[in-house]
């Protein structure tokens, strides 16, 4: 009985011996490491244009690997071509406006408003000198020219009268055929029609007889005037060339065409959505044919080059950190292999730990944020996958 007394006490001993030696041990532990658990995250980029338009292509799927300049998607550009079409019309326009400005006036264009000078001067030359006997007398020329001919159209008019009389009482007594008569009735109405053309000249030749003789007026010589003034104006204006103002101004148009030609294109760039670094497609939020609106979502870019650990420690841990200390972090998908981070942030307020992240401790408590910057050069680490990491506090 004793014997078996004793071996029980041997016994209770060795646990209890045991369960010191534990606690002791692996308090030791927890004094020299921090162990967390936590979520794989990344920066994610929501990806959307800066213009409105239909989407005509989406060059990526979900899970792609991207390139930092590589095209992800493009809108219909019709339009944005059409205004940089414009554009270039506008600018080529601008450019020979002021090269034209620049070259001054044309030998011809001199010329030619030389010439209007001097008619302008010759005319009121002849009207200031008034009308010359010659003319007048070739003015009386014409009137009696005139005169004759009316004579000679009444002579021709009054045997018409004649012929058609008398023709006209053979065709009532049926004498002749209504034809012959027609034929008469016809050359009276043909002399009485150059009888007052005749009329007509003699009297046109009369009034430029009279003004022949009175010489010109002197509303005449006023617009002859001032028909002279308007000609050298125009003359002075064309050889001295464009003035400075004309020639700013066309200089301010061109620079304008130029900022209207790079924003044309611009626009043009812009139906283009170019992804800003290297990563992976995290989802897709639009289809080929669908009109968006600036900053409609088409996708969302994960940059997993630099991704990190969220986790979360309690408030008797978070004076054993600090930032930019070492933690080792490792994975469930590759558990062989150890990911070195940084601490890179350490939260200043508790926060409740969200129940998706399994901890060490219980979920109710208050925790503290922490972020672990990683390394992923062969792009293991994903964005939602668990990890753990380890904080080794003696290597402090």
């Amino acid at each position: 009985m004793k014997k078996r007394l004793r071996i029980v006490i041997v016994l209770v001993v060795v646990v209890v011996a045991g369960i010191v030696a534990y606690n002791f041990l692996h308090r030791r532990a927890d004094e020299n490491s921090l162990r967390f658990s936590g979520n794989i995250e990344v920066t994610e980029a929501q990806m959307s244009f800066r213009i409105p338009g239909r989407l005509a292509e989406r060059t990526v799927e979900e899970g792609d690997t991207v390139r930092e300049g590589q095209v992800l998607a493009r809108l219909d550009k019709s339009d944005q071509l059409i205004g940089v079409a414009q554009a270039e019309a506008g600018l080529a326009y601008a450019e020979a406006v002021l090269a034209e400005l620049l070259a001054g006036s044309r030998s011809e264009d001199i010329d030619r408003t030389e010439a209007k000078v001097l008619q302008a001067r010759e005319s009121l030359s002849e009207l200031q000198a008034g009308s010359r006997s010659e003319e007048i007398e070739s003015g009386r020329a014409d009137l009696a020219r005139a005169k004759a001919a009316e004579q000679s159209a009444l002579v021709q008019l009054n045997q018409a009268k004649a012929d058609h009389e008398r023709y006209a009482n053979l065709f009532k007594e049926q004498s002749v055929s209504k034809n012959v008569f027609e034929t008469f009735q016809n050359n009276l109405k043909t002399a009485e029609n150059q009888a007052k053309e005749a009329s007509a000249r003699v009297r046109a030749a009369t009034e430029q007889l009279g003004l022949l003789k009175a010489g010109p007026r002197i509303e005449q010589i006023a617009r002859a005037e001032a028909a002279l003034k308007q000609a050298e104006a125009e003359y002075a204006l064309i050889k001295a060339g464009p003035r400075r103002e004309t020639i700013d101004q066309a200089r301010a148009k061109l620079l304008s065409a130029k900022e209207g030609l790079n924003q044309a294109r611009q626009q043009l760039a812009y139906t283009e959505l170019i992804a800003p670094m290297d990563g992976v497609v995290l989802s897709t939020s639009a289809e080929p044919g669908e009109y968006l609106n600036p900053a409609g979502p088409v996708l969302t870019l994960g940059r997993t080059a630099r991704p990190w650990l969220r986790a979360y420690i309690n408030e008797r841990d978070l004076g054993r950190i600090k930032l930019n200390q070492e933690v080792s972090v490792t994975t469930d998908s590759f558990p062989a292999k150890s990911y070195p981070g940084r601490v890179s942030f350490i939260g200043s307020q508790a926060e409740f730990t969200p129940k998706t992240v399994q901890t060490f401790d219980e979920r109710v408590k208050l925790m503290y944020r922490i972020k672990i910057d990683l390394a992923n050069p062969e792009g293991d680490l994903k964005p939602g996958m668990p990890a753990d990491g380890v904080i080794d506090l003696a290597a402090r």
